[in-house]
């Protein structure tokens, strides 16, 4: 990687049908530079897309290639990019906890797996984090004993640990508009402002016409394709 490389960059990626999603993707292009912003409009709120799995290196494109900090990711061994996925942070769109785990427990998990971090190190900051969602500390117990809402706080969360270099947000605010969408675009800004990228996908218009968001690209997903807009003034 050099400084000039952007965070992730998508070239004419192509996808095969796939059970796990509703459609493909098909021949979609951009790129993401420290502190920009994508906010992808998605046509049905529901729809499952393999774009954040791509991003992440979990899907292989049938077409075209999909890079992280400078690199496609079918070129990096299995070690490396374990490590590449511990600057990624991501909240899902139906967040899948670990059902025998505690709610910090799984804040904490990818953090634990993908860096060489202490659980004293990664604690602290998720309490500082909490405090920033209005929480008086991490939620406790297992996460079918815990609300909804505090349940995505806590994803989002576990997604701005470690400084992520890429983060990933498919439908983070889904149910919950307002009560999280102050503190995360809060964070979210932050992190841009330190050279982070977003790729934030909604179904919401609340959220897409939300000036705070600051988005530096807009694009809309209809079925396989991504249409970008024109650039933010």
């Amino acid at each position: 990687m050099n400084d000039l490389s952007p965070i992730l960059k998508f070239s004419e990626v192509t996808t095969a049908e796939n059970a796990d999603y509703e459609t493909g993707l098909w021949n979609i292009s951009f790129q993401l530079d420290p502190g920009q912003l994508l906010l992808l409009l998605l046509e049905r709120q529901d729809e499952r897309l393999p774009l954040a799995d791509a991003a992440e290196g979990l899907v292989v494109p049938e077409h075209g290639t999909a890079a992280f900090l400078g690199a496609d990711w079918q070129g990096m061994s299995a070690d490396r990019a374990a490590l590449q996925r511990g600057k990624i942070g991501r909240v899902f769109e139906d967040v899948g906890w670990v059902s025998d785990l505690d709610v910090e427990e799984n804040i904490m998990l990818a953090q634990k797996h993908h860096t060489q971090r202490s659980e004293a190190e990664i604690l602290d900051e998720a309490l500082k984090f909490a405090r920033l969602f209005g929480l008086p500390g991490l939620p406790r117990g297992r996460p079918a004993a815990v609300r909804r809402m505090d349940l995505r706080k806590a994803a989002c969360i576990g997604a701005l640990l470690g400084q992520p270099m890429l983060i990933i947000l498919d439908r983070p605010a889904r149910g919950v508009y307002a009560d999280l969408m102050a503190p995360l675009v809060n964070a979210v800004q932050s992190a841009r402002r330190r050279g982070a990228a977003v790729l934030w996908m909604t179904g919401d218009l609340q959220i897409w016409n939300n000036p705070g968001l600051r988005a530096t690209r807009r694009a809309k997903m209809f079925g396989s394709q991504m249409h970008m807009m024109e650039p933010e003034s």
